[in-house]
């Protein structure tokens, strides 16, 4: 059955809202998913309202037999400088298709999607844009048919719920840890850039430009003199070994209320397997509950072969995916060369 494609505007936003909350409530919530894991507020209509609004949104609708709205697809277009910290986990000339910026008909997933994709990346090639991202509930169904057009797991979103104190890790002999200010900058921003310096590595293979990591070194002042931020730094013999940053984390539908962010945390590999991180992460939840936030969130890359297993065993559970596509850069040369 052909799909017909019409543009996506302001006027129709009430509408694909509706289609949105629809599908997400579908799609957000596995059967896997423990019942504490709390949904994020929705919000179809905000979503989609400010998307509209985006310079170079690339966006269209699919329409059904009859003409009306049955799903939509919205493109965001990312250009960063070199020295925005940003571009450490993004293409600095790609497309995200954030949430709210898709939704699709139950049982035709696929094929709406197909038809979709094929009009908004077609403009997105021709503006150069090979590096497609999408985010999606960590469901098993938001994810098949994107797997369909060749987009896999870059990025998972895990949240965990904040309890009052329960059992503690057990202590590392001579480790001290110690809450990080505003004077700490120049130490939390070392183990932040090299962390993510790591990420050039096997199997993650990220580029990590150099005047990205040194705007990164700078990049959490503001967070170490925010009260609604915090950070500790963990050493042993005078040296300064490990570290853990909280940020405040904004709503949204996989991140509930009363969330706070893992931003950064790090333990150099002299001293890993000992349980530092472990100490790190369980002074970092007891002031979330001490401070009211019952979740907090982080985000880490699925080939990561320290990250991908360390996570998890702590007790984050992934809500989310961030997936990518990467297209042949030879796509836009001479007819016949790719």
């Amino acid at each position: 059955m052909t799909v017909a494609i019409a543009p996506l505007t302001a006027e129709h936003i009430p509408l694909a809202a509706q289609r949105y909350d629809r599908w997400f409530a579908r799609a957000r919530r596995p059967p896997s998913q423990r019942s504490w894991l709390a949904d994020g507020p929705v919000r179809g209509e905000e979503l989609l309202g400010k998307l509209i609004g985006v310079p170079g949104l690339e966006a269209c609708r699919a329409l059904d037999g009859d003409g009306g709205l049955t799903g939509h697809l919205a493109a965001v277009p990312v250009d960063l400088l070199p020295d925005d910290p940003a571009g450490l986990r993004n293409h600095p000339h790609s497309a995200l298709i954030p949430h709210g910026g898709h939704a699709l008909p139950g049982g035709r997933e696929s094929e709406v999607l197909r038809a979709l994709y094929a009009r908004v990346s077609a403009r997105l090639v021709a503006e150069r844009r090979l590096v497609h991202y999408v985010d999606v509930p960590a469901g098993e169904s938001a994810g098949l048919p994107w797997a369909d057009l060749g987009f896999g797991r870059e990025l998972v979103h895990g949240l965990m719920a904040v309890k009052a104190r329960g059992r503690q890790p057990r202590g590392v002999e001579g480790l001290a840890i110690r809450r990080a200010g505003v004077g700490d900058l120049p130490q939390i921003g070392r183990m932040a850039a090299e962390s993510s310096r790591r990420q050039r590595e096997s199997a993650v293979f990220q580029p990590q430009p150099e005047r990205a990591l040194a705007a990164l070194r700078m990049y959490y002042a503001d967070a170490l003199g925010d009260p609604r931020s915090a950070a500790w730094i963990a050493s042993r013999r005078g040296e300064e070994i490990g570290m853990v940053l909280l940020v405040p984390a904004t709503p949204d539908p996989v991140i509930p209320e009363f969330c706070v962010e893992l931003a950064e945390a790090y333990v150099e590999p002299s001293a890993r397997g000992e349980g530092i991180s472990r100490i790190l992460l369980a002074t970092a939840l007891a002031w979330a509950y001490d401070n009211g936030h019952r979740y907090m969130s982080a985000r880490w890359y699925s080939a990561s072969p320290l990250s991908a297993g360390h996570w998890p065993a702590v007790g984050f559970r992934p809500v989310a995916y961030r997936l990518s596509r990467t297209l042949d850069g030879r796509i836009g040369g001479p007819p016949g060369t790719y």
